[in-house]
């Protein structure tokens, strides 16, 4: 009788392990949609920091001491890593940091710049804890799941060399044959489902907070928000959305709908486009509305996870249609910039280091 049980439990039970583990290392699962967060993510933190360069100094440098007494209560160490620089050196640290997100969203040698993206971003937004968002934890963890995602594979200028160097017969080079394929495939699908898990524990775990309070009980919290100076860039657009009990009844329930039962309106495929989209218009009107463009940025490119490579595949074709008649003109002409930039590091900066170690350094 046991073994009659446990023969009927062991059998179906080592079928979905088995389909578990094609799934995990055969095949890379939403290549499209990865690239598609990797531009999403890189153009957010680039706006941010583009957006703050102007008071780099007033948010994280020397002139941040007014943050002092939030950071001395603090138990998080990233706090430490630009504490006392001079404002040079946190120039160059953020200039760095930009330069590294604007490669890691055009896949410029995407993995060592979505280390740098990532080292740099933690430690300048985490410099200053009063005006951190959960947004920044957000894109925090995005950056972290997408160091073990492959998220080059399209729509990036990696995929460009890597198509040129086939059509000229030529082998990967070491970074792209760096791990074994089915390690670097179950990488890949460990960081998509971490992150898709993320994705949707977030927007669950918000609308829950959101709906324990009072303000959002009563249908206040979104005109509170509005009447405040920071979350008004357009005045007239604010006043027009808040005078409305219909428009701001719609934007409430519309966010928590699509916060709340993001995760099991994902289970079919109707109900799935419903919440996507739903979600991409409550975030473009948070980023609208309440001045929060770069969080709203980063929400929307993980929800483009959901959307399958299929779609991704069809956008792709509709805009080739129309892009593909500049490139190659500009190709024809010798405008690679991929090249020539690769020709700068070999034939210049690398040679300016050697010489810097050999003669002045004397290492």
């Amino acid at each position: 009788m046991m073994k009659t049980l446990w023969r009927s439990i062991a059998g179906p039970v080592g079928d979905l392990r088995g389909r578990v583990d094609d799934w995990l290392v055969l095949d890379k699962h939403a290549v499209r949609a990865a690239a598609v967060c990797r531009i999403g993510t890189g153009l957010a933190v680039l706006g941010l920091l583009l957006s703050n360069f102007s008071t780099r100094d007033m948010w994280v440098g020397q002139a941040s001491v007014w943050a002092e007494p939030a950071r001395a209560i603090s138990q998080f160490p990233e706090l430490t890593l630009l504490d006392g620089v001079s404002s040079d050196i946190l120039f160059v640290i953020y200039a760095v940091t930009m330069l590294a997100a604007l490669a890691f969203t055009l896949g410029w040698h995407a993995k060592g710049a979505n280390v740098v993206t990532f080292i740099g971003f933690i430690a300048i937004v985490g410099q200053n804890p009063v005006v951190g968002s959960p947004g920044d934890n957000f894109i925090r963890l995005t950056l972290l799941w997408l160091l073990l995602m492959r998220s080059s594979e399209h729509w990036s200028l990696d995929a460009a060399r890597r198509e040129r160097r086939q059509a000229a017969g030529k082998q990967a080079s070491r970074e792209e044959d760096a791990l074994p394929a089915w390690l670097s495939t179950g990488l890949h699908n460990v960081g998509l489902v971490a992150l898709c898990a993320q994705t949707v524990l977030t927007a669950m775990a918000g609308g829950l907070d959101k709906v324990a309070e009072r303000s959002w009980q009563h249908g206040t919290a979104l005109y509170s928000t509005m009447q405040l100076p920071e979350s008004r860039p357009f005045p007239a657009l604010s006043d027009l959305l808040s005078q409305s009990t219909v428009l701001l009844a719609l934007v409430t329930y519309g966010v928590l709908l699509s916060q709340l039962f993001f995760g099991p309106l994902l289970l079919n495929t109707a109900t799935r486009r419903f919440v996507i989209v739903l979600a991409v218009v409550v975030n473009l009107v948070v980023a609208v509305v309440f001045a929060q463009p770069w969080s709203a940025l980063a929400t929307i490119a993980a929800t483009a996870l959901f959307v399958s490579d299929d779609t991704w595949e069809l956008v792709e074709d509709v805009v080739l249609i129309r892009v593909q008649p500049v490139t190659d003109w500009m190709f024809e002409r010798g405008y690679d910039v991929l090249d020539l930039l690769d020709a700068a590091r070999y034939r210049l900066v690398f040679p300016v280091v050697d010489w810097v170690r050999f003669t002045i350094l004397r290492r």
